[in-house]
């Protein structure tokens, strides 16, 4: 099995300066640890996991608050792919709505182009939930599922043919041809993060594969997958499909120190994707394709805290051999062919980060790459 290391770019203690400041009260201007700082820090994960062995980096896209502050995947990942020699690189997504599918595919081709041989760039994306992030960018969010449903059309034919031509409503192609020349299909290399039944459907009639980011539960996720696995079963495709799966993490020589680090950081990361999403307010339910969303909303807006205790009450944190136990578990149950781990998050001094890592790549790292899980099925569905 193939594992991965994930950048999120965190600045978790600016929150309340940036919530204040979005109330309109008088705050600094800046937070007390520079997003620069935690852009320049964070790299120091590219380099561990280049040198440890891991199979692959990833990051992220989000915009304008302190939950991750990586705007653009694929730029950040050039510059990655400049520091590194051996991991390959990915997108943990890249929101369609957001861009311009043809661009999107000439980003990924132009990052496949630098890697060149034995490197691959891995093209994630999804839907986007954020709601301050669609009015920052002037997309209309209502829009979001049309948008998403034509981009991924789009970019599956420009990876696999390097030219496509498309009339939809909210994009129009006309006869475009990648430059430079694709040299193979890359449309392989394209996965899809599934968090509702929508984009579930979505990609499972579109036939692309799931990557599963269990920002809400891992119950949900594996709901999720479980459920794309059926919807290609019902419309005749039977063939067993392996998914990747993002895993929040802490490891430590004793288990108390383990638990120390993974309840503290662990539930501030839960209490960051609370406050982007704003997921105890009701505006979900308002917005067309996010329906889903109203009932956890309310849930969550009478006690938020199984959700904030969600992360470390269900992923791999503890000595090696207590994560070595709990990510098999996990990537037996999804059917995984690659674990993509968040070392970094929530308050998380990046020292404390290195050393989980560098545990990790000692003790845990040897004996995942050694596993190999069965891809999901119609078959493991029933047992």
């Amino acid at each position: 099995m193939r594992v991965g290391a994930t950048i999120f770019n965190q600045n978790y203690a600016d929150w309340d300066r940036y919530e204040a400041e979005e109330r309109g009260e008088s705050v600094p201007s800046r937070p007390a640890t520079t997003d620069r700082q935690i852009f320049a820090e964070e790299l120091d994960i590219a380099r561990i996991a280049d040198d440890a062995g891991f199979d692959s980096v990833w990051t992220i896209e989000h915009h304008f608050t302190p939950y991750t502050m990586v705007t653009n995947p694929l730029q950040y990942l050039t510059y990655v792919a400049g520091i590194t020699s051996s991991v390959d690189l990915g997108t943990m997504v890249t929101v369609l709505p957001w861009h311009n599918p043809v661009r999107v595919a000439e980003d990924v081709n132009m990052l496949d182009t630098f890697l060149g041989p034995g490197r691959e760039v891995i093209c994630g994306v999804g839907r986007g939930l954020g709601r301050r992030e669609y009015q920052g960018l002037g997309i209309d969010q209502n829009e979001a599922r049309g948008r998403f449903d034509e981009s991924l059309l789009v970019l599956r034919t420009l990876l696999a043919t390097g030219t496509c031509t498309f009339d939809g409503e909210h994009f129009q192609v006309n006869d475009v041809r990648l430059r430079p020349q694709p040299d193979r299909d890359l449309s392989a290399n394209l996965w899809c993060a599934g968090g509702t039944s929508e984009t579930v459907e979505i990609i499972a009639r579109h036939d692309v594969r799931p990557l599963i980011i269990p920002t809400t539960s891992l119950d949900l996720a594996l709901q999720n997958a479980r459920r794309y696995v059926q919807l290609r079963a019902d419309s005749g495709v039977t063939t067993p499909v392996a998914t990747k799966l993002s895993l929040w993490t802490y490891v430590a020589e004793t288990e108390e120190a383990a638990r120390e680090g993974a309840e503290r950081y662990m539930v501030e990361y839960a209490d960051s994707a609370l406050r982007h999403y704003e997921l105890r307010n009701d505006h979900l339910g308002d917005i067309k394709g996010y329906e889903a969303y109203a009932a956890q909303s309310r849930a969550l807006a009478k006690d938020a805290s199984p959700f904030l205790r969600g992360f470390y009450g269900s992923h791999p944190w503890g000595t090696p051999e207590q994560v070595i136990a709990r990510a098999t578990e996990l990537a037996e149950t999804f059917g995984t062919n690659e674990l993509m781990f968040v070392f970094r998050y929530g308050g998380m001094p990046i020292e404390a980060a290195r050393r989980s890592m560098r545990l990790f790549a000692r003790e845990v790292l040897p004996a995942l790459q050694a596993i190999d899980p069965a891809p999901l099925s119609v078959t493991s569905l029933a047992a």
